[in-house]
């Protein structure tokens, strides 16, 4: 479905694209956190909600579509045949941590028939050149990140240790995994129904522009009508759209350096 305009961006016409997708639409993509992102923040609770919302849904009948928000991309530059996540990165990546609990579950309940699962989460792309490259579904660039995801990608258990990313990742990770068994036991084929639920009904707006720059911009809109940051994500980004893209490592290295700061100083930043 594409609605809204076409508008005029640097002598270039950029469209709008928005369509409703599943997260099986949405995970045949590959998607770049770009660096200049902020880190995973979601903690304990927020997965819990989202788990908890997901299963009540399908307990419901298993018919029902269900939302759960909308997500912002445009074409990477750095990385050709993905797309920069601008917006929604934080329940797009619970989700992929979600989608790799669900292979681990299910290997542990020893169903190995979990292709269906693995390509959601990694699959092996052809570059310009001819070559084979396994790439993950979801690649953050910010340091906080580490190694995490190459770890998930390739069924490791991420360590509840490191960056506050890794540590929220890690936990993200083990509530889904408690989760599963807790509400499923060691019935393998609830676990799978679950997850076709999770991937045929729960559903996302994706908004996609060809211009980082207008993506910055429906970024700043959709936020600044409450639907979700606070001032100083919002600050951060304005910061961006005011910005040449070449100096986007220089700006994001000089925001790092003030929050940490604000952080180890025990200061919080929106009172700052």
């Amino acid at each position: 479905m594409r609605y809204g305009k076409i508008a005029q961006s640097g002598g270039m016409m950029d469209s709008i694209e928005s369509k409703d997708a599943t997260v099986a639409g949405i995970f045949r993509d590959f998607y770049i956190v770009p660096n200049y992102q902020r880190e995973y923040v979601w903690g304990q609770d927020q997965v819990e909600q989202l788990l908890g919302d997901i299963r009540a849904e399908q307990s419901e009948g298993g018919d029902a579509e269900y939302f759960i928000g909308s997500i912002v991309v445009c074409p990477s530059r750095a990385h050709p045949g993905a797309l920069d996540l601008i917006d929604g990165q934080q329940r797009t990546t619970t989700l992929f941590v979600i989608l790799c609990a669900i292979r681990d579950r299910l290997h542990a309940l020893g169903d190995n028939g979990t292709e269906g699962v693995k390509k959601l989460i990694a699959d092996t792309v052809i570059d310009h050149n001819g070559n084979d490259s396994f790439r993950a579904r979801l690649d953050p660039q910010y340091d906080d990140a580490g190694d995490v995801f190459e770890k998930l990608m390739t069924s490791q258990a991420p360590a509840t240790r490191g960056t506050r990313s890794m540590v929220n990742i890690a936990v993200a990770y083990n509530s889904t995994i408690r989760f599963l068994a807790e509400e499923f036991g060691s019935d393998a084929q609830s676990v799978r129904g679950f997850f076709g639920y999770l991937i045929h009904k729960v559903k996302l707006i994706r908004i996609h522009t060809d211009s980082i720059a207008r993506a910055l911009k429906i970024f700043e809109t959709i936020n600044d009508r409450g639907i979700g940051l606070d001032a100083m994500d919002l600050l951060k980004n304005l910061l961006f759209m005011r910005t040449d893209p070449a100096k986007f490592d220089k700006l994001k290295d000089r925001w790092k350096l003030l929050t940490d700061k604000l952080h180890k100083a025990g200061e919080k930043p929106l009172r700052f």
